[in-house]
């Protein structure tokens, strides 16, 4: 992509990895199969040199680093080891960690992610499925539980955002939940995960987007094209994501490479061209709020 200065990208969801020096329980090779299939292409070290290398062509200039699977035991480890990597790389803008809301230590926990000036919010992957490949959380109705609330709770007293992560049949609970937190910030990953991608499935998640998306506080990212369907077509991912991005408005969308998770599933480059061609019907004003204005604006840069 060429074009005028204003035209950069924020990669609004990417992950850094270092194998070698840190534990990744996910990518285990012990880890039985899931939703990503067969990891041994990304079983590896993935650090801010190659991610610039990838990402340079196409005019990303910021990022929002995401949670990779760190040992859930250690929920602040990985947000100061990304912010060591901040004093040596100027990409990362913005950081999303983990913490489990359900904790009884939870206030502590964000407290100490918040001792780094980059952090911004917490994923906590809901993902349920009644296929145990395809599951990640403890139990399907964790939002409604009410220790995981209080955490919840915990977000908004320190103006912290929540990446959110599932399927579209736990929508309904989600929306629930950001109209009961409207003064939360909630960021939808993976444009709500449409696994199947059959015409009666994607009736079904596009319902379930267009309830969530009556939650103002609710946004999108157009990220992990491949996940759950590794052979994606150009054409139909683009039809896809225009959809969201009429459901949601240009004001509520934003791009995340997904890198290097979405490596397993297509070159980085027919990523971001898939994105571009996915916007053209806006704008230019519009374009650039989806490439860089609406992360800048919620990941607060």
């Amino acid at each position: 992509m060429n074009g005028a200065n204003d035209t950069y990208i924020v990669d609004a969801h990417h992950h850094f990895q270092d194998i070698e020096a840190y534990e990744y329980p996910w990518l285990s090779p012990s880890r039985p199969p899931a939703l990503e299939g067969d990891l041994s292409a990304i079983r590896r070290n993935f650090l801010p040199g190659e991610y610039r290398e990838i990402v340079s062509r196409w005019l990303v200039r910021k990022s929002v680093h995401v949670q990779n699977g760190w040992r859930a035991d250690d929920p602040v480890g990985e947000t100061r080891w990304l912010s060591a990597l901040i004093d040596r790389h100027d990409l990362i803008m913005a950081i999303v960690g983990y913490a489990d809301l359900s904790s009884p230590d939870i206030a502590a926990i964000l407290d100490a992610h918040g001792t780094f000036p980059q952090f911004r919010g917490i994923r906590q992957i809901l993902n349920w499925h009644e296929n145990p490949a395809l599951q990640v959380a403890s139990r399907p109705d964790l939002m409604e539980q009410p220790d995981w609330r209080r955490g919840f709770q915990a977000l908004a007293e320190r103006n912290l955002s929540f990446d959110l992560q599932l399927y579209w049949p736990q929508m309904e609970m989600a929306l629930e939940m950001a109209q009961d937190f409207p003064q939360t910030q909630i960021v939808l990953n993976h444009f709500g995960m449409p696994i199947d991608r059959s015409p009666s499935a994607l009736r079904h998640w596009s319902t379930a987007m267009e309830r969530l998306s009556l939650a103002e506080n609710v946004s999108v990212k157009l990220s992990g094209f491949g996940l759950g369907c590794p052979h994606w077509s150009k054409a139909d991912t683009i039809s896809l994501l225009q959809s969201v991005i009429r459901i949601f408005g240009p004001e509520r969308v934003m791009f995340g490479t997904n890198l290097p998770v979405d490596l397993l599933f297509s070159k980085p480059g027919r990523l971001l061209d898939t994105f571009e061609a996915s916007i053209l019907f806006l704008s230019a004003e519009q374009r650039n709020l989806v490439r860089h204005g609406n992360a800048e604006r919620i990941y607060r840069f």
